[in-house]
């Protein structure tokens, strides 16, 4: 009994780690303030010749395709890629919905972890926000991991990135030559180092935020008990 609880509470420490990261994935896919963002800083209308209007029209056909909202005809009909994207964001694609689905099932365990504890153990609901505590800390290592190794060479880890989920480029095309190729002309290399950046700080934050909540919620209790019962503190 000893070893499920031991391997349930690390998973939920895991899925909360995971969740985090998932979540804020999804939510910068389907944000349109992201792409103009890159399209603005690195002057993607210049570069490419595309007004603003039609870069909109672009970012909410990808937006789409990458939810399976559109399909690859769509993407087809704007006439801007070659086969060779195409097929690259078709992968995209694909790992786009295995975060959705990760997110997905994470939540879904969190949620079950979270009922099971309280039923099982009533009044030991601080023990629960130790664990979110330990997650939000697991989450922070972890970025600061990432962001050490990143800071010293994100080039590579960018491209040992797309080794481990794309393959070798010979199978799934994701060297794109910036003078001809679209894709990499709307989002440039320095753009998904900004993209990286800003996930790992958004991360961050959150992690800090609901690992705060979780310490001063037992502390106010605690300090609300005290005041409701000033005779009880202090005697034995």
């Amino acid at each position: 009994m000893r070893v499920i609880k031991v391997i349930t509470y690390g998973l939920f420490l895991v899925c909360f780690s995971l969740a985090l990261l998932t979540s804020t994935v999804r939510v910068g896919v389907n944000s349109t303030r992201i792409y103009e963002y890159g399209f603005d800083k690195y002057h993607v209308s210049q570069v490419t010749g595309i007004d603003r209007a039609q870069l909109s029209r672009i970012t909410g056909t990808l937006i789409d395709y990458f939810n399976s909202k559109a399909e690859t005809r769509q993407l087809e009909e704007l006439q801007l890629f070659h086969d060779y994207e195409l097929v690259h964001l078709k992968d995209v694609k694909g790992l786009f919905q295995l975060d959705y689905l990760v997110q997905e099932i994470v939540l879904g365990y969190i949620v079950v972890y979270v009922l099971l504890f309280l039923l099982w153990r009533k009044g030991r609901w601080q023990d629960l926000l130790k664990g979110v505590r330990r997650g939000c800390a697991l989450t922070l290592c972890l970025i600061a991991v990432i962001g050490i190794i990143s800071f010293f060479g994100f080039e590579q880890l960018f491209i040992q990135f797309h080794y481990f989920f794309f393959g070798d480029p010979s199978f799934s095309p994701w060297i794109l030559d910036p003078s001809k190729d679209y894709l990499i002309m709307l989002f440039p290399p320095p753009f998904w180092q900004d993209i990286a950046i800003l996930g790992g700080i958004t991360i961050a934050v959150e992690a800090l935020l609901i690992g705060s909540i979780a310490w001063l919620v037992p502390f106010i209790c605690e300090r609300h008990k005290r005041q409701a019962h000033p005779g009880c503190h202090g005697q034995g």
